[in-house]
C-alpha cells in the first residue's frame, strides 16, 4: 500500500521515463495530421502536462486552506486546451511537462503520511489522498500511452507500459480490471476493439493482455 510520498514520488518518476520514451518512440509521426478527434503525441503529452499542473495546484490549494475553481466540465476544459495548445512546439511541450512534474513532486512534499489515507479532503470526489495523487502521476497519464500505441499499433511500447506498470494499476483499482477500459476515449469506430484483437492474436502468450480484453469486451 502506498502510504507515503516517496514511493509516490517513485511512480511518477516511472510515468516521466515512459512519456520521455514514448516522445522518441512518436517522433516519426507528423504532428500537422492531428485534430481534436485524433490527437498526435504531442498532443497527448500537452494534455497530460494539463491535468499534472491543475493536480498541482489543486493539491497546493489544500496545503494552503484556500479555495479551489474546479473544472465543471473536464471535456470543455480538454476542448479548450487542445486549442491553446496545439500551436506549440513539441521542445516548449517538453520543457512544460518537465517543470509539471517536478513540481507535483515537490507539491505532495507539503502532505503528511497520516493525509494520504484520507478520504474527506476537498478533491472534488470521494478519493483517498494517496489514490488520487497516483491517479493524476501515473494511471491518467499511462493510460494516454497505451492508448495511442494501441491506436498506432505499437503493439511492443504497448506492452511495454502495459507490465511495467501492472503493480500500481492493480493497487489503484484494487484488482478491478476497468482501470484498462479505454471507454473514456469515446471510440465510436471499432478501433479499440479491432486493435485489441489484433494485439492478442500476436502475443497469446502475454497473460496481462486478458486483463484489456476484459475491460474492453
Amino acid at each position: 500500500m502506498l502510504f507515503d510520498v516517496e514511493s509516490i514520488s517513485v511512480e511518477i518518476d516511472k510515468t516521466s521515463r515512459n512519456i520521455k520514451e514514448f516522445i522518441e518512440t512518436c517522433k516519426s509521426e507528423k504532428l500537422e495530421d492531428s485534430s481534436y478527434q485524433d490527437w498526435s503525441y504531442k498532443d497527448a503529452v500537452a494534455h497530460i502536462t494539463r491535468w499534472i499542473s491543475f493536480s498541482s495546484d489543486k493539491l497546493q490549494s489544500i496545503l494552503d486552506k484556500v479555495p479551489f475553481n474546479d473544472v465543471d466540465d473536464f471535456r470543455k476544459a480538454n476542448k479548450v486546451w487542445y486549442e491553446q495548445d496545439k500551436v506549440k512546439v513539441l521542445s516548449d511541450v517538453e520543457s512544460a511537462f518537465d517543470q509539471a512534474i517536478a513540481r507535483y513532486k515537490e507539491v505532495i512534499k507539503g502532505f503528511h503520511k497520516e493525509d494520504l489515507i484520507r478520504e474527506d479532503l476537498p478533491l472534488g470526489f470521494k478519493i483517498e489522498l494517496w489514490r488520487y495523487m497516483v491517479m493524476d502521476g501515473s494511471i491518467h497519464p499511462n493510460g494516454h500511452l497505451l492508448y495511442h500505441y494501441l491506436k498506432r499499433r505499437n503493439y511492443w511500447y504497448f506492452l511495454k507500459v502495459l507490465e511495467n506498470t501492472e503493480d500500481i494499476y492493480t493497487l489503484f483499482s484494487k484488482g478491478n480490471n476497468k482501470v484498462y477500459s479505454f471507454e473514456e476515449y469515446e471510440d465510436t469506430n471499432g478501433m479499440v476493439k479491432e486493435r485489441i484483437k489484433e494485439l492478442s492474436n500476436t502475443y497469446q502468450d502475454r497473460e496481462i493482455l486478458n486483463k484489456v480484453i476484459e475491460a474492453n469486451h
